[in-house]
This record gives C-alpha cells, sequence and structure tokens, in this order.
C-alpha cells in the first residue's frame, strides 16, 4: 500500500476519517507490505498482508484472514491498544453486498470461465479499447485516480504507462490479489496500489481525487445514486468521472435473448442491471454534477466474440460511427458511455 493513499481513508464501519496505520514491513520503495490501520473513534482495525489492505466492514470481511494476521502479529497489536476480533451476531447475515462479494470471488477463479478470460474476450477488448484509449487523452501527468471495483486491474492497464497514481478497491480480496500481483510484476509507471473495499460507501476523504474511475460498476449495487453522491465527494475541484453501464435500449430484448441462448459470461447485477442516460444525468445533478452521455455497440456480444480482438474492435467502432449519425440509434446502443467534471468553484 502506497503511504499517501492511507492517508485518504475513512473507517469501513464509521466513516470517521480518523485512521491511523503502523507499517510492520515497507518496501524499498516505502510501500507498506505488512501492517495495520485503525479508526481512532470506533477501534476498528483493519489488516495489511502481502501488500494489500482489507478495508472491509465486519459484515463483508474475510473473517478466517483476519485471524490468521491476529495471530500472526498478536503482541503488536496488543501494543497499539487493539483488539482481538470477536465477529458480531448477524455481521455474516446474507446481503446484497456479500452476494456481489462471493460472485467476483468465484470469478477469480473457476472451472468454467475466470475474470481474466472474460477480460480477454475479442468484445471486451474491443469496446474497453475503444473507450479508454478516447478517456486517456484527458488525464493529466501528477494526477490521481480511483479505479471503484478494480476487479483484478482490468481498467489499469490503459493507465500503467501514465504518470499517475492509481488506486484500485474492490469488494472480492480475491481479485484484489489478483490486481497487486498483476502489477507489482509488470514494471508500469504509474504507481498503483489496491485494496479490498465496499463500493456502497465509498472509504474515503473528501476532495481526494482528480479522477474516478466507474466501469460497469454502478449495476452491480443496490443504491447506484448513493454511489453518485460518493463520486462528486470525492473528486477534487476540476475532477473528472468516467463512467461505463448498461443502457436501457429498444435492442436491449435481443440481447437479453441471445445472452439467454448463448451465456458469453456470468452476471451477478444489483437492483438496477440497466440504466438510461435520464437517471444516470439526474443522480449526478442531485451530486451537483453535471455530465454527458452517449450509447456505444450495437453490435452483440456473439457477433464480435466470432472475429479477432482487431476484427472486433473494427466492426464495433464503425458500427458506433453509424451509430451516431441515425437518430433513431443514436441512443439505442447496449452500453452507456458517460463522463463529468465537478464545477471548480
Amino acid at each position: 500500500m502506497i503511504e499517501e493513499v492511507l492517508r485518504l481513508l475513512r473507517c469501513a464501519e464509521c466513516s470517521a476519517p480518523a485512521t491511523e496505520y503502523d507499517a510492520f514491513e515497507k518496501t524499498a520503495d516505502g510501500r507498506v507490505t505488512e501492517g495495520v490501520l485503525w479508526c481512532g473513534v470506533c477501534r476498528s482495525w483493519y489488516p495489511i498482508s502481502n501488500g494489500v489492505l482489507e478495508l472491509l466492514p465486519a459484515r463483508l470481511a474475510y473473517h478466517k484472514d483476519r485471524d490468521e494476521f491476529w495471530s500472526n502479529h498478536a503482541a503488536r497489536l496488543e501494543g497499539l491498544g487493539l483488539e482481538r476480533e470477536s465477529i458480531p451476531q448477524g455481521a455474516t447475515a446474507p446481503s446484497p453486498e456479500a452476494a456481489q462479494q462471493r460472485h467476483f470471488d468465484w470469478y477469480a477463479s473457476n472451472a468454467t470461465q475466470t475474470y481474466n478470460a472474460y477480460e480477454r474476450t475479442p468484445f471486451w477488448q474491443a469496446v474497453d479499447s475503444l473507450t479508454f484509449n478516447e478517456w486517456r487523452k484527458r488525464i493529466a501527468p501528477g494526477s490521481r485516480l480511483l479505479d471503484v471495483g478494480c476487479a483484478q486491474g482490468r481498467s489499469c492497464r490503459y493507465f500503467e504507462d501514465c504518470d499517475i497514481t492509481v488506486v484500485g478497491f474492490d469488494v472480492s480480496k480475491s481479485l484484489v490479489q489478483q490486481a497487486h500481483q498483476r502489477y507489482s510484476r509488470s514494471g508500469s509507471g504509474a504507481r498503483m496500489t489496491f485494496f479490498a473495499g465496499d463500493a456502497s460507501r465509498f472509504p474515503f476523504v473528501e476532495n481526494s481525487f482528480d479522477y474516478v474511475l466507474v466501469y460497469g460498476v454502478l449495476h452491480h449495487l443496490e443504491d447506484p445514486a448513493r454511489a453518485c453522491a460518493d463520486i462528486s465527494r470525492v473528486l477534487k475541484r476540476g475532477g473528472t468521472y468516467f463512467g461505463l453501464e448498461n443502457n436501457v435500449s429498444s435492442l436491449r430484448p435481443v440481447f437479453d435473448a441471445l445472452m439467454r441462448l448463448w451465456p458469453m459470461w456470468h452476471e451477478e447485477a444489483g437492483a438496477k442491471p440497466l440504466m438510461s442516460g435520464g437517471e444516470l444525468t439526474d443522480w449526478f445533478a442531485a451530486a451537483g454534477m453535471a455530465i454527458d452521455t452517449h450509447s456505444s455497440t450495437v453490435v452483440p456480444p456473439h457477433l464480435a466474440n466470432c472475429l479477432s480482438a482487431t476484427g472486433a474492435k473494427r466492426l464495433i467502432a464503425t458500427t458506433n460511427a453509424v451509430l451516431r449519425t441515425v437518430p433513431f440509434l443514436r441512443q439505442q446502443g447496449g452500453l452507456l458511455v458517460a463522463s463529468g467534471t465537478k464545477p471548480a468553484a
């Protein structure tokens, strides 16, 4: 974990910004590989192990990992005045967030389709490349970018040669560990750090980031409007939001029918599996931000996945160009692309 990021965090239990930390081990460049973060208000504590912080509330915590961490560092933790975890009653009760966590932990490693394999499908390689190559042009050197729902670092690859700090978090600790391993070995130009956290309540203090990226994540949350408010809250004045979600469109029944007949991936959507540009605009307006949206991709994933990644990219780029010129189709793409800037004053 990068130390400057530890100073931006809020407690996952009480949201107090009064967090403290103790680094047990550091790398030569000052990253914390082993240590603990704790709240000065409610005394909740969060382990940093093998470079990954677990900043999750008790209802989503990996209690076996926490117990092992305590056993390894008991004397030091007790010396800090921290107490061994006792799991609160109901802490492991079923919840929408826990369902998402189980789904993405499964997606990290299984015999059907891993998230790495999902990322490498021609359809998503094409969509990701076309979308991120446009957003990259707006990234300033020396800035700080937050990747909400970072998974195993799928989005980060498009920023790894940029002179920026990238902070990624995800509710799945298994995917976060994969992201950490992926970029700790990559020799990337960007300074990257990852932790396990809950996107239903962003664990950051206000005005922390120049950019917030939320790529296909809002439709996994129970309250996407609250997440939009959090995006605005953690952005610096003049900071920019980038997002992509599943679009409500007249073509959606065709996509959904194809997916039922021939599943391309495994989805675990939240309360709003689909959203319109109007809804997204309204949520951000309530948070004090104006955004622009447009639809993308009328090509069914099944067709794109019959091609190479290069062929799929050419097909989607060509059909997107046509999409923008036909009034009826302009808002009917399967994906909704959004961006907006927080007012400077």
